[in-house]
C-alpha cells in the first residue's frame, strides 16, 4: 500500500506541514539564528560571526545585518548554514533522537504530498490556521513539529490548542525528537493531558518520533513504511475519536429519553413495579430505576454501534488499514484498558462497603491487614452460593439458605497445567492472576459475614459502642440486632474467645480451621489498642473480629460461572477400581485376553493394545 493510499483511507486529501524548518527567507532565518544565539555562535559561521557577536549590544541592528548577509549569500550557502544550525541545535539538546536532514524532510513531503504552499512556518499557522478550521477541515491532516528552534519547546502544542479550540475535524501528527519510537504512545498521552483543560474530545492526535523519518540508504522503502505506520496509528486513533464523538451525542439523548420515560410512569406503578419490587427482593428501592436506565443506555449503544453510518464508515476504515502491520511494543497493558475490563467483572470495595451492600455470591474477602495476626498475609477468598437462596429479604424471617461456600484464592505467578479443581479466574484482579482452590473450600455462615455489610470498611467485625447505620436496607435492619447480639455480649465480658479447645458455635464462621482458614474460622476478642506507624498513632477500639474484610465483588455472570464450575467439580462421577486394568504392567508383558460373544464362543483374542486403551479409559474415569 502506498502512503498516498493510506492517507486516502484516513480521509486526508491535503496535508499541511507546520515546522520552523520552513523558515527560508533571510529575515526568517535571521530570527531563527538569533533566537538561539549560543547555538548559532557555536556553529562558527565566518560570514555571520561579527554580526552575531554584536547582537548582545544592539539586537535590532544585528538582526538587520544578519538578514542582509543571508540575502547576499547564494542559495546553496544559505541552505548549508540552515542545515548546520539545525544539526547543532539537536546536539545541544538532551533529545532522544536527532533532527531531520533537509533531504529527509523533502522526501517525507513528497511521500505525503505536501506541496510548497502547504509547508507553513509557525508564524503563518498563527495567522491562517483558525480561519482554515472554521471553514471546515475534515479532509485535512496536519504535521506539526513540537519544538521551535530557539523558541518554545512546545510550540507545536500551541498549534494543537488552536485546532482543539476551533473544533478542527482534521488529524494532527506531532513530530518530535524528544521521544523514540517506543515512547510515542506515552508522549501522546502526555500531550492530551496538557490539553484536557480545553474540554471536549479535541482533535485526534498521533505522535511520530523523528527517528522514523531518518534517511536509510540501505532501505529505500524505510521512510514510506514509517509513514504508513504513522498513518495506521492515526487511523486507529481517528476512528475511535470519531465514533466516540458521535456516541456522546447518542448516549446523551438516550439518558434524556430514559429519564423522560421514567418520569412518565404513574406514581402508583412506580410504587408497585419499581420501589416495592426492589424492597421485597432485598435490594435498594431504586434498583429498578438503575436497571431501567442502564438497559436503555445499553440498547441505545447497541443500536448506535450496529446501524450508525459514521460508525460503519469508521469500521470500514479500520478494515482497510489492516494491511498495515504495527510492530508490537513491549509494554504493560494500558491502565485505561485494564480499568474498562475491570469495570465489566469487578465491583470495588469502595462501592460495596460505602453503600452497605448486602452479602452476595461473588463477594471477595481478604484477611484483615489491620490485625497483627494477619498483617503479613494476602490470603483472599470468594463467596459462592445460589444467588436467590442467599439473598436477605425483609419479608422473610430468614434466608432460604444460611450457608455458602468460601473458596480460598491462590495467587498464580507462574503458568501451569490447567487444573479443573483450581481454575484460574477468567480475569486479573488489580493486575494479579488468581485461581480458585476448590479442593479446600469450606462451608461458612452467612449470618456472620453479614457483619461486613453493616460497616463502611467492610470488616467482619463488631466494635464496642456499635450502632446500626442509618442507611441499611430493610432486610439488614431487621437482622442487625440478631447478628450483633453475641459479639455484644462478648465485648461486655471482655474475655478471650479462642481460649481452650472448645469453639463457641455462635462465633464459628467456617467448618475448616486449618491452612487458609486458621485465622478466620472463629472470632477473637481484641482489646483497645494504640500503635505508632509511619509517625502516626493508630487507635483501634475494643472489638470482636474474624480478621476478615470484604474487598470487592466478582460481578455476574462471572460469579455464577464460578459457582457452576465448583458444583460441577464437586459432583463429578467416580468409579470403582477396575481390577482388570493392566496398571503399571508394560503392554509387552501382557498375555492376550480372550473374549467371547454369545453368538461366537470361539471369538479371536483381543489385541493387547485394545486392552490398554480400554484400561486407560477406565483409569481416566476412576481418576475423575
Amino acid at each position: 500500500m502506498e502512503v498516498s493510499e493510506a492517507l486516502a483511507i484516513l480521509g486526508a486529501k491535503r496535508v499541511i506541514w507546520i515546522d520552523d524548518c520552513f523558515n527560508d527567507t533571510p529575515a526568517q532565518l535571521a530570527v531563527l539564528l538569533t533566537n538561539s544565539l549560543e547555538t548559532a555562535i557555536a556553529c562558527d559561521f565566518p560570514e555571520l560571526n561579527d554580526a552575531l557577536a554584536q547582537h548582545e549590544y544592539d539586537a535590532d541592528t544585528a538582526l538587520g545585518t544578519i538578514a542582509q548577509i543571508l540575502a547576499d549569500l547564494g542559495a546553496e550557502r544559505v541552505a548549508e548554514i540552515k542545515a548546520a544550525f539545525f544539526a547543532k541545535e539537536g546536539e545541544n539538546k538532551d533529545f532522544a533522537t536527532g533532527e531531520l536532514s533537509a533531504s529527509a524532510i523533502e522526501k517525507a513531503c513528497a511521500l505525503l504530498g505536501v506541496v510548497a504552499a502547504d509547508r507553513w512556518t509557525f508564524d503563518k499557522a498563527d495567522r491562517e490556521l483558525a480561519a482554515l478550521c472554521q471553514g471546515g477541515d475534515p479532509e485535512l491532516s496536519y504535521v506539526v513539529d513540537l519544538n521551535e528552534a530557539g523558541g518554545s519547546k512546545t510550540r507545536g502544542l500551541d498549534v494543537l490548542r488552536t485546532l482543539w479550540n476551533e473544533k478542527s475535524s482534521g488529524t494532527a501528527f506531532i513530530l518530535t525528537h524528544e521521544t523514540d519510537i517506543s515512547g510515542e504512545a506515552k508522549s501522546e498521552s502526555e500531550l492530551r493531558s496538557q490539553l484536557t483543560d480545553l474540554g471536549g474530545l479535541g482533535v485526534p492526535l498521533c505522535v511520530i518520533a523523528k527517528e522514523r523519518l531518518y534517511d536509510n540508504p540501505e532501505d529505500a522503502d524505510a521512510m514510506a513504511e514509517a509513514l504508513r505506520v504513522g498513518v495506521k496509528r492515526a487511523g486507529l486513533r481517528k476512528s475511535v475519536h470519531d465514533v466516540l464523538h458521535e456516541a456522546q451525542k447518542t448516549l446523551h439523548q438516550a439518558i434524556d429519553d430514559a429519564a423522560n420515560n421514567l418520569l412518565s410512569v404513574p406514581p402508583e406503578q412506580l410504587e408497585s413495579h419499581v420501589f416495592e419490587r426492589g424492597y421485597k427482593e432485598g435490594v435498594s428501592e431504586l434498583h429498578v430505576v438503575e436497571r431501567a436506565i442502564t438497559a436503555h443506555l445499553g440498547k441505545s449503544a447497541r443500536e448506535f454501534f450496529g446501524t450508525d453510518e459514521k460508525v460503519l464508515d469508521n469500521a470500514k476504515r479500520l478494515r482497510a488499514l489492516r494491511g498495515i502491520t504495527l510492530k508490537p511494543i513491549n509494554m504493560s497493558p494500558d491502565v485505561h484498558l485494564t480499568a474498562f475490563r475491570e469495570a465489566e467483572v469487578w465491583e470495588s470495595d469502595e462501592l460495596l462497603n460505602r453503600a452497605l451492600t448486602p452479602i452476595a455470591c461473588g463477594d471477595v474477602f481478604e484477611v484483615d491487614s489491620d490485625e497483627s495476626a494477619t498483617a503479613a498475609s494476602k490470603q483472599k477468598f470468594v463467596l459462592l452460593g445460589q444467588p436467590c437462596d442467599i439473598s436477605l429479604r425483609p419479608d422473610e424471617k430468614k434466608r432460604a439458605q444460611d450457608t455458602a461456600f468460601l473458596v480460598p484464592l491462590k495467587n498464580k505467578t507462574v503458568e501451569g497445567k490447567p487444573d479443573p479443581k483450581a481454575p484460574l479466574l477468567p480475569f486479573t484482579l488489580r493486575g494479579e492472576q488468581w485461581a480458585c482452590d476448590f479442593r479446600n473450600a469450606s462451608v461458612v455462615k452467612l449470618s456472620i459475614l453479614d457483619l461486613a455489610s453493616f460497616r463502611p470498611d467492610g470488616r467482619v467485625r463488631v466494635d464496642d459502642g456499635h450502632s446500626a447505620p442509618e442507611h441499611l436496607l430493610a432486610g439488614q435492619q431487621k437482622v442487625y440486632d440478631d447478628r450483633t447480639a453475641q459479639p455484644s455480649v462478648a465485648l461486655a465480658a471482655a474475655v478471650k474467645l479462642d481460649a481452650g479447645t472448645t469453639i463457641n458455635m455462635a462465633f464459628q464462621l467456617a467448618f475448616s480451621s486449618a491452612d487458609a482458614f486458621r485465622h478466620i474460622h472463629t472470632a477473637v476478642f481484641e482489646p483497645a489498642t494504640a500503635t505508632r506507624a509511619n509517625k502516626q498513632t493508630i487507635k483501634r477500639p475494643k472489638r470482636v473480629t474474624w480478621r476478615l474484610r470484604r474487598c470487592g465483588r466478582i460481578r455476574a455472570p462471572y460469579s455464577a460461572a464460578l459457582l457452576d464450575q465448583y458444583t460441577t467439580v464437586m459432583s463429578r462421577h467416580a468409579f470403582d477400581l477396575d481390577y482388570m486394568s493392566p496398571g503399571n504392567v508394560e503392554s509387552s508383558q501382557l498375555a492376550p485376553v480372550a473374549t467371547a460373544s454369545p453368538t461366537n464362543p470361539a471369538a479371536d483374542a483381543v489385541p493387547a493394545g485394545e486392552v490398554d486403551a480400554h484400561a486407560a479409559q477406565q483409569g481416566a474415569a476412576k481418576r475423575a
